[in-house]
């Protein structure tokens, strides 16, 4: 699939539960939230996501396949694998 058929609005809304899962697992860790590295967090996430879409042929997808529902597959399980790779993160100090 090639990047310029992905459109950035909707790609943001197909990891928004995603993005959630990584969110609550750094708030029950006690891993640092700050903008900074939460915009780091969600532009790996997009970077992984638009990786695994641009390795799809969409020609041997099967009639009914969207890359949308394919984005919100794909960053559920790429969240997952984020949150494993956080596992060793140290916890946050101070406010």
């Amino acid at each position: 699939m090639a990047p310029e058929q992905i459109d950035p609005i909707e790609l943001r809304k197909s990891m928004r539960l995603a993005l959630d899962i990584i969110m609550a697992h750094r708030i029950a860790k006690g891993l640092s939230l700050d903008s900074a590295r939460v915009t780091a967090l969600r532009d790996t996430l997009e970077q992984r996501v638009v990786l695994a879409l641009q390795e799809t042929d969409t020609e041997q997808m099967p009639e009914g396949w969207s890359w949308k529902k394919a984005a919100v597959e794909i960053s559920a399980q790429v969240a997952l694998a984020m949150v494993h790779e956080q596992k060793n993160e140290p916890p946050s100090v101070g406010p």
